[in-house]
């Protein structure tokens, strides 16, 4: 059963997020401008972090899903990527975007304007380009409250740089761990 004895203003304060006090991240994914100037976006978080492995006290704690906002400048590019362990939804709020799903060796591109959408289950890759002649913003669904870190395709720079993070991260818990 759901929490019932708390005050309107608990509940404001616990399940409301508002744009006024979001906060247009274009660090979360800035690692990926290693590889190229146009995977540079920005996230705008509402309910939990998303795929990306950062943290943000200003969210919705998420329960089942993520939601945030992706601001894409113009030409710029969430690059293809997959996630293993769960669903993902782009929902363009507005511009003209290309969704784009690899089916075997091939990368497909889908058009996609204001009000389109598209779902991708576990286990394709998948990214988005912005097309359009203005910033677009896409809502993004993750189907869990903090989704696997995502991977890239085989041989690319990015999971190369993926792989070395994870690394790091794993030797950075270890040596906190012996400090013990």
């Amino acid at each position: 059963m759901s929490e019932q004895n708390i005050t309107i203003e608990e509940f404001e304060q616990k399940f409301v997020a508002r744009l006024e006090t979001r906060k247009l991240d274009y660090n979360a994914l800035s690692f990926q401008e290693q590889v190229s100037p146009a995977y540079r976006r920005a996230q705008c978080r509402y309910v939990g972090t998303g795929g990306v492995a950062t943290t943000d006290s200003n969210v919705i704690q998420a329960g089942n899903f993520t939601l945030s906002n992706m601001y894409l400048p113009v030409g710029a590019e969430g690059p293809l990527h997959l996630h293993s362990d769960v669903e993902e939804v782009f929902f363009v709020i507005k511009g003209k975007i290309v969704a784009l799903v690899q089916l075997g060796d091939t990368v497909h591109e889908i058009p996609l304007g204001e009000r389109d959408c598209i779902w991708s289950p576990p286990g394709y890759y998948r990214g988005v380009r912005n097309v359009g002649d203005e910033e677009a913003i896409m809502a993004v669904m993750l189907g869990a409250p903090k989704p696997q870190i995502p991977t890239y395709p085989e041989g690319s720079d990015l999971e190369a740089i993926r792989v070395e993070r994870a690394k790091a991260k794993a030797a950075a818990a270890a040596a906190a761990e012996e400090q013990k």
